[in-house]
């Protein structure tokens, strides 16, 4: 019941309450993992889907929020905390209108990719995404910031970045993007200002340098981890660059369901929800 209690109080605050529909980012509580559900433009869309032990949590969102369709869903590399939620959703009653992934991967076979694997099985294709590309939703817009070129023998470095661009202002999703293809998106001169930072990687010692949140500007970073899952994470140096920054920092861990982001023409609102 604590749960039910808990989901509906979410749905209540994710559901729209004027003719303006705002921009909302809601990071999952799924461990150290990645499950966005970002609705903007009228489109609900998904970032990655958390790991398979998690993928309750997120059919359960998605079914409290009365979430049947979603425009699309986002691979950002193919990391199993944030691909093993797939075929969970694909069993579900949710339709899927596109998938979308990074254009650059490891798996030696196009076919063993997890979102290929998936849009098979939907009688789907996957639109494979790098920088330069970009995807409208209404009046918002998904600009592909990276991957620019691929980074060998790491596939975090290879993940998507992308900026979610609306009337209501700006929001940066990193994927699991580590230090070099950080410098890469830096050197490359795209604008990453924003006003919420997906912090790459789960906050790990490895991404979100101090050059990287500079640039950003960030009002709030949303860290999606679990510390007992993966120690050290979110990373103290990563946390303290935030906080001189003056970036207001979340941690999904601390909160039973995740963190909700809300951007209103311009104000920003972020919430715990526990």
């Amino acid at each position: 019941m604590k749960r039910l209690a808990l989901l509906l109080a979410l749905a209540l605050l994710l559901a729209p309450c004027c003719a303006h529909a705002e921009t909302r980012l809601l990071a999952l509580n799924v461990g150290k993992g990645d499950a966005l559900i970002v609705q903007a433009g009228g489109a609900t869309l998904l970032i990655d889907t958390g790991k398979a032990s998690a993928s309750e949590r997120l059919l359960d969102a998605l079914e409290r929020l009365d979430i049947e369709y979603l425009d699309a869903v986002f691979i950002t590399h193919t990391d199993k905390d944030h691909t093993g939620g797939l075929k969970a959703l694909r069993k579900s009653d949710v339709t899927i209108g596109a998938i979308y992934a990074s254009k650059y991967y490891p798996e030696s076979s196009y076919k063993k990719h997890p979102a290929v694997k998936t849009a098979e099985k939907l009688g789907k294709e996957v639109t494979f995404l790098g920088a330069g590309d970009e995807l409208h939703f209404g009046d918002a817009a998904l600009r592909v910031l990276a991957p620019i070129d691929e980074i060998p023998d790491n596939e975090d470095d290879n993940s998507l970045v992308m900026l979610l661009d609306s009337p209501d202002g700006q929001m940066l999703l990193c994927g699991d993007m580590e230090l070099a293809e950080e410098q890469m998106l830096l050197d490359s001169g795209a604008d990453v200002k924003c006003d919420v930072l997906k912090v790459p990687n789960h906050g790990d010692s490895d991404a979100c340098g101090a050059a990287l949140i500079a640039a950003c500007g960030a009002r709030a970073a949303l860290i999606s981890t679990s510390s007992e899952d993966k120690p050290g994470t979110p990373d103290p140096g990563v946390m303290a660059n935030l906080e001189r920054a003056g970036t207001a920092v979340w941690v999904t861990q601390d909160y039973e369901a995740g963190i909700l982001a809300v951007l209103d023409a311009g104000a920003l609102r972020v919430e715990g929800l526990n």
